[in-house]
């Protein structure tokens, strides 16, 4: 009998072991899978950057780090236009021809796009220089800081094509890592680093420090992408004409995109550089950058939901989307309320974190936050429109929005300075999402908004009642 129990008793445990197990081992997978470690990485990365902020706000003077902004973001911007849109249409083409077996032309289309992007970023590397050292009127300490700034923008342009290069072939880790958590957290260490031997940080050696870090992970993107059959056949292998002719075409317009969708901030900053002193392009740059690490949240959010989306729109199950996007509001939300809240109660404290020029950056803070919060409640529109095929009508929407910004900051800047160059964003998110869900309702006939949601949702509650 005993032993007849002991069995029992023994079976019994390891049966709840085997049920705690395989209840376990699904969250285990999930929380150890691709998405989520390099979630989790961007999410340090994020955080590394906020830290590079603090220790740069607090080490430069306000007109020095509105220098190094705009510098920076001008190396930002050219990287991206001499890249050419090859790192948009990479995954597509690469895919296409590796799936179906043709790896000469897959290494034809890497061969062009290296040697295209290599000459276009060397001009725009050297136009850069000449305007850094024959441009009338520029301080020594701008000259040297556009410069140091200007010798990154090769390896910006090669992070981009080869990381969607990377991206093609299924390395994620490879095309995500080095430039959303390793470049935060060298760039943090290297200049902790500068602060601790007591070496003066000035724009440029900042600059410097940074094109050191981008050349230096470029380098090991490069050597570290996969040796494969594909990049054996990477030497000699001419492009034919006909689909020469189709990249050119399909490239250079999805750069618009790519400068409105991810380097916004760069963008905007320096189009309001010409427009505020140092001093005010430092606040104003402070205030975006920190208005957008709240809406990294908002990003996470939406992008972790693109797979369902995709499969609920493979099924045309229209009702199924609309759960999927309810379930984007909460966490996001959240965080920018609580952003939001936070500003306005202790705004000028935690401001003053950066040092005391900053500390009257309340107003500017909150404005951009609340287009954190605008994005929030427009919901995941935009990844949905790239779910549906929308790629044109995306294109057609970010020219309109750069064309709002521009003419936004020259109407509202010179008039109300940061403040301005903050309503200049509102406006600019405002029309952006505005036209993103006129469009998304046109073509798939769903909207994505938190009042539409909402309301449905109550409806539906009410008639179950």
């Amino acid at each position: 009998m005993h032993g007849t129990a002991d069995r029992l008793g023994a079976s019994e445990r390891a049966g709840h072991g085997s049920g705690w197990a395989a209840a376990v081992r699904p969250l285990a997978r999930r929380f150890l899978s691709t998405s989520s470690l390099l979630s989790f990485a961007r999410v340090a990365g994020a955080a590394a950057g906020f830290a590079t902020q603090i220790l740069l706000a607090r080490t430069l003077q306000a007109s020095a780090l509105g220098v190094f902004y705009s510098v920076t973001s001008l190396a930002a911007v050219i990287g991206l236009i001499a890249a050419q849109g090859y790192p948009a249409i990479a995954p597509r083409f690469v895919s296409r021809f590796l799936d179906k077996g043709r790896e000469g032309l897959a290494a034809a289309f890497v061969v062009y796009a290296r040697k295209t992007v290599a000459v276009h970023a060397a001009v725009a590397t050297a136009g850069v220089l000449a305007f850094a050292w024959l441009w009338p009127g520029l301080s020594a300490e701008v000259r040297f800081a556009a410069a140091a700034a200007a010798l990154a923008i090769p390896a910006i342009a090669a992070l981009r094509l080869n990381g969607a290069l990377a991206a093609s072939l299924r390395r994620f880790a490879l095309a995500y890592l080095p430039d959303t958590c390793i470049r935060p957290f060298l760039l943090l260490a290297a200049l902790a680093l500068l602060v601790v031997l007591e070496v003066p940080l000035t724009a440029a050696l900042a600059a410097g420090v940074l094109t050191i870090v981008f050349a230096g992970l470029a380098l090991a993107q490069f050597w570290l992408l996969p040796k494969s059959g594909l990049a054996a056949r990477l030497i000699g292998e001419p492009a034919p004409r006909r689909y020469v002719r189709v990249w050119r075409r399909e490239a250079p317009p999805l750069v618009l995109v790519a400068l409105f969708t991810f380097f916004f901030a760069d963008l905007d900053i320096l189009l309001v550089t010409p427009l505020l002193p140092s001093a005010e392009t430092a606040i104003f740059g402070l205030c975006l950058k920190l208005a957008l690490l709240v809406g990294f949240a908002v990003q996470v959010a939406h992008q972790v939901v693109v797979p369902d989306l995709a499969d609920a729109h493979a099924r045309k199950e229209h009702h199924a989307i609309r759960g999927i996007v309810l379930k984007t509001f909460g966490f996001p939300l959240a965080a920018t309320l609580g952003a939001l809240g936070l500003v306005a109660l202790w705004g000028d404290a935690v401001l003053s974190l950066f040092g005391p020029e900053f500390a009257g950056a309340k107003s500017p803070l909150l404005i951009l936050l609340a287009c954190q919060l605008l994005r929030v409640l427009f919901g995941p529109n935009v990844p949905l429109l790239t779910v549906l095929g929308a790629q044109r009508q995306s294109a057609i929407v970010a020219c309109v929005s750069i064309a709002v910004l521009v003419l936004a900051n020259l109407a509202l800047v010179p008039a109300h300075g940061v403040v301005g160059a903050a309503l200049a964003v509102a406006l600019t998110t405002a029309v952006w999402l505005g036209a993103c869900s006129v469009v998304l309702s046109r073509i798939g006939g769903l909207r994505t908004d938190a009042l539409l949601l909402l309301h449905r949702t109550a409806a539906g509650t009410g008639e179950r009642g």
